[in-house]
């Protein structure tokens, strides 16, 4: 392998890595959902072009050294494939190939990512440049804004890749938030499928702020109030938890398009009401701080460090014990990129964005949402042939009122 075009991966790429199978792929997707159903492939092509000499980090394959992991860059380009689908499916990335897809349609784009190239604010970064750039050359012009965004006929910058992880990282040993007996609802595990709805985001947030809540606080009641009656339509007494992936841009500055993001269990407060509840996550929420999220990242630092003399097949056995522990320790998980605000005239071309999550084995329900405009788009992946409680989950949001 030519070094010049290695890249060794940060703790996250490695935990990805290592735990990367066809039961757990590792992967996500952002679709973009364009209100016209036309999309010109060739035009396509040439942004995707762009991007990749841009960002070369993202057109990579995967590669185990004898101590770590690594991406190689490829020197062929990036093909992007057809795919009717209107939500990628987020398969397994076979070894050998690009670890990102870029899918198309009538009227969609989407991207494929396996998570050790990047997380999701910068996916969902990717394909919106992606799409200005698309705009751009659809119009045969340059007059489009990519303030705030990639520049896709721009030189490479350096910051872009950059290991953040590495540069923020202070050794501090942290106290573990996981709850050892934890609630998974019973379950027939079947084939995974992902079910979409969407919602007026104004209507959503009008919701939440009555109640002094952020979206991501709302959404969260909601899923937990489903999950609380499952637990007791099954008599079980355990902790309901959930993962909510924490973005490390917002407490420490990086330009880095790799992966730069921590998380945090919120446990489900066992309280009567939906606005107890509601609160009880909002206070859980609030312990999120530049000490707690420095803390988090130091401590995965400091076990990916004390292993780098571990031979690999070692440290992917390591990797995936730990890695079962902390999913196990989860009874389901909600991801949430926030509101993406695109240039007016790019705007105006958009219906929605998706955002699907990948499989993880030991939550048979999984959330994400993604909002463009006036549309919040939520999406369960599920590998449970039971689809009910996700029909109540959207079924409440829907509603005037709150449970």
């Amino acid at each position: 392998m030519n070094r010049e075009r290695r890249i060794k991966l940060d703790h996250l790429g490695q935990f990805y890595s290592a735990v990367n199978s066809e039961e757990n792929p590792g992967t996500f997707s952002v679709g973009v959902h364009l209100k016209e159903p036309v999309l010109l492939p060739e035009v396509l092509q040439e942004a995707v072009n762009g991007l990749v000499k841009r960002l070369p980090h993202l057109n990579v394959r995967r590669y185990s050294g004898f101590f770590d992991y690594y991406h190689e860059m490829l020197a062929e380009p990036l093909r992007i494939e057809r795919e009717e689908e209107g939500v990628a499916p987020c398969r397994y990335f076979a070894k050998g190939g690009p670890l990102l897809r870029v899918l198309y349609g009538k009227g969609h784009f989407t991207l494929e990512v396996h998570h050790s190239v990047c997380d999701g604010r910068s996916l969902a970064m990717v394909a919106s440049s992606l799409l200005i750039r698309y705009c751009e050359l659809l119009a045969g012009e340059k007059g489009v804004d990519k303030e705030g965004f990639i520049d896709c006929a721009g030189a490479a910058r350096g910051e872009e890749s950059e290991d953040a992880y590495a540069r923020y990282a202070d050794m501090r040993k942290t106290k573990s938030d996981k709850d050892e007996r934890v609630y998974v609802p019973m379950h027939q595990p079947v084939k995974a499928q992902h079910i979409t709805h969407t919602f007026e985001l104004p209507v959503i947030k009008a919701k939440a702020k009555a109640r002094g809540l952020t979206l991501t606080e709302y959404i969260m009641a909601h899923i937990f109030s489903a999950f609380k009656k499952q637990r007791e339509l099954e008599g079980v007494e355990k902790s309901i938890t959930c993962n909510v992936p924490i973005d490390c841009r917002t407490f420490f500055p990086s330009k880095s398009l790799r992966c730069f993001v921590s998380s945090k269990i919120i446990q489900m407060p066992e309280s009567a009401g939906f606005h107890e509840m509601a609160h009880g996550i909002k206070k859980q929420f609030a312990e999120i701080t530049p000490g707690y999220i420095q803390g988090r990242i130091s401590e995965m630092e400091r076990l990916i460090r004390l292993g780098r003399f571990v031979p690999l097949f070692i440290k992917k056995w390591i990797i995936q014990r730990i890695g079962h522990s902390v999913s196990a320790g989860c009874s389901t998980g909600f991801s949430n990129l926030g509101l993406i605000k695109l240039p007016k005239a790019v705007q105006d071309k958009v219906a929605m964005y998706s955002f699907v999550l990948g499989i993880e084995p030991d939550m048979p329900y999984q959330f994400a949402c993604v909002a463009t405009g006036d549309i919040l788009t939520l999406t369960a992946t599920i590998t449970a042939k039971d689809t009910a409680m996700v029909e109540r989950i959207y079924s409440a949001l829907a509603q005037a009122g709150d449970a």
